[in-house]
């Protein structure tokens, strides 16, 4: 009796059940459809469309901080190092001779770049996440006054020159020169640079700057990439050359040495459209340095061993007398010593074509250098004592300072600042990002192609599909929590599955990295926030007037004239605020003749504005060239009403994003 009423009364109960679900599958899909604008797609998960705040992404989230030694700079006597700790919003003072640390100060902001003047009683600090020069008593180490420069200031440089003295700031951001001068502290002209200018030197007689430009440009998808070093005239801040540094990128430091009339550049050299399975026989990425001559003779040697790699050079310096330079490879954990007599000797009995082929040549750098000084983790900054007889290294990820004697090549001691952070997941994803061991004999790592978790603004050709076909755009990592599945075929739903076993097959060409170096790789990765693309004065603020209309645009469901935007082209459709991107695979009609599918992932738009080039394949160099070259047929959004004005508008607002 029981088993009948349980039929009688669970049956209805179940149909009712299963009928609802049917429908609610139907009508879920039916919504999806009706609202994404694409009417074959298969029922996905509601947060594609209602994604949750963004506060509750890693990004978003308070995290630890280290005392990551940025630049750092040796006091005129000698006797005194002051180190920039960006993630600490700190200077640090320390005791040559004892190697302690003395006294610490906080400088909000972000302080990386440092120079001192001529009189060692002024540090200048350059703050990144303030946009600002901050200007320091060495004294008492008191911030006694500030000024206002380019958006993400990487390094400053002091000189001397006939019309006063002068600051030179290196705008990361916003690829412009900040010149300055010191009394009064004004700003006197920001001329434009390359791409993401980042480190700058000054001639001997400081009637010259030089400014290494990190990332690098191509006109096409095809041409060949160059870096760009920016000379300067810092008296008036008058663009005196533009020098390209052909198929380099990553050109982190720069150094003059005066005696021999060279600028030292360290670099990349990159090989972006060689198949990627070429990484087996060393030829897609490899580390050297450019030597810029008088005359504009420029010169790329290799760093390199036929079997041994240095990669993501940043640091360089040369010795007082010019017969040394020291370049560190944070990728590699090295410091390389260059003999600047045993280069100066190859470079003059070398002939016309073996100095244009000498970057290819992993034979050479025997010939010059001198030494490889094991270092910490991640070195980057260097400095040397004016008598040049200590080399100061900041191993930024083990929060010390290695010092060592330039005579010996010894390591005689560190100056500690903090732990290391070994007790944080995010610092150790970060040591796995920036090693090179995990790829083919070192070569590279994974902030060779996203310095800073940001993208080289490089396309590149992998194998998969055949030599040449479906050259894929690098894309940034800076924001990307939530936002999966990745890859622009969609194909990664999860961090872990995007960098696995398939990542070291297609890339790496070596072992997987292990589970748990893995986890904190994409722990890291999740922790990299979106990168910031107005000033720093203005976040927070409301929208300008332009910016305003831009959004009105941006978020428009019908024309001007009043006619309706059909919902699968509007642009709020795929880039739903707040991750600005629906996570789906949509066409835009960018296939291109050596694509195999016109579908690809849709990306996300927060900041925007420093992910140049853009669409699939890097095609458009600028914001502006997505819709007035490679827009057809009103694909890409519902764009042939829009007027000149109106698309500078709809720039402005993308660039607040």
């Amino acid at each position: 009796m029981k088993l009948k009423r349980i039929i009688l009364f669970g049956t209805p109960l179940v149909l009712a059940g299963a009928g609802a679900a049917t429908g609610g599958h139907f009508a879920a899909r039916t919504h999806e459809r009706r609202m994404s604008g694409l009417p074959h797609l298969n029922v996905v998960s509601c947060n594609h469309c209602h994604q949750s705040s963004l506060s509750r992404l890693p990004w978003a989230k308070p995290r630890p901080h280290h005392d990551a030694p940025g630049g750092i700079v040796v006091s005129p006597d000698g006797k005194t190092l002051f180190i920039a700790l960006d993630d600490r919003d700190e200077v640090a003072e320390a005791d040559v001779a004892s190697l302690a640390v003395t006294r610490r100060a906080k400088v909000p902001g972000g302080p990386f770049g440092l120079a001192l003047d001529a009189t060692g009683k002024h540090l200048f600090a350059a703050c990144r996440h303030q946009d600002r020069i901050a200007v320091l008593d060495t004294r008492d180490l008191r911030e006694e006054a500030s000024i206002a420069v380019g958006i993400r200031p990487t390094d400053v440089a002091y000189c001397q020159t006939p019309a006063g003295e002068r600051l030179i700031v290196p705008n990361s951001g916003s690829d412009d020169i900040s010149v300055l001068s010191v009394t009064p502290l004004r700003e006197l002209t920001r001329p434009a640079a390359g791409r993401e200018p980042y480190a700058v030197a000054v001639s001997g007689d400081g009637g010259r700057v030089y400014i290494a430009n990190r990332l690098a440009v191509h006109d096409q998808i095809l041409s060949q990439p160059a870096s760009e070093v920016t000379v300067l005239d810092p008296a008036n801040g008058h663009v005196l050359d533009r020098e390209a540094l052909h198929s380099a990128h990553l050109a982190e430091g720069i150094a003059d040495v005066p005696t021999r009339g060279w600028v030292l550049n360290s670099m990349v050299r990159v090989r972006n459209l060689v198949p990627i399975t070429q990484v087996k026989d060393g030829w897609v990425m490899s580390t050297g340095v450019a030597i810029s001559q008088k005359g504009g003779e420029v010169t790329q040697i290799p760093l390199d061993e036929a079997n041994a790699y240095f990669p993501d050079p940043s640091g360089v310096v040369a010795s007082p007398d010019g017969r040394r330079a020291y370049v560190a490879s944070g990728g590699a954990d090295v410091v390389t010593v260059l003999d600047l007599d045993r280069l100066g000797a190859w470079l003059t009995q070398a002939g016309e074509a073996e100095r244009s082929d000498a970057s290819e040549n992993m034979a050479l750098s025997y010939r010059y250098v001198a030494a490889r000084i094991p270092t910490g983790c991640n070195p980057q900054h260097l400095a040397l004592s004016p008598d040049g007889r200590r080399l100061f290294v900041a191993e930024r990820l083990e929060d010390r300072v290695l010092v060592v004697d330039t005579t010996s090549l010894k390591p005689v001691g560190r100056i500690v600042l903090g732990d290391g952070g070994l007790d944080d997941p995010v610092r150790l994803g970060e040591r796995v990002f920036t090693r090179a061991r995990y790829t083919f004999q070192g070569q590279f790592s994974c902030r060779s192609c996203h310095p800073d978790g940001q993208m080289d603004g490089l396309s590149y050709d992998f194998d998969g599909a055949g030599v040449g076909d479906n050259l894929l755009a690098n894309r940034t990592l800076c924001g990307v929590a939530g936002t999966e599945p990745f890859k622009w075929n969609g194909k990664n739903p999860t961090l872990q599955f995007q960098d696995g076993p398939r990542f070291a097959r297609v890339l790496m060409r070596t072992d997987p990295i292990p589970q748990p170096q893995l986890d904190q790789l994409a722990t890291f990765i999740k922790h990299l926030p979106p990168t910031r693309m107005i000033p720093w004065s203005r976040v927070g603020q409301p929208l300008t007037p332009a910016e305003e209309r831009g959004r009105k645009l941006f978020f428009a469901t019908r024309r001007t004239d009043g006619t309706p935007i059909p919902r699968a082209l509007q642009c709020q459709t795929c880039h739903r605020p707040p991750l600005f991107t629906d996570r789906l695979m949509t066409s835009v009609g960018t296939q291109g003749a050596r694509d195999s599918s016109g579908v690809f992932d849709t990306p996300h738009l927060i900041g925007v504005g420093a992910m140049a080039p853009y669409l699939h394949d890097g095609r458009a160099r600028t914001l502006e060239e997505i819709w007035t070259t490679y827009q057809k047929d009103d694909l890409h959004g519902v764009s042939s009403y829009w007027s000149k004005e109106q698309l500078n508008d709809l720039v402005e607002f993308l660039k607040t994003i």
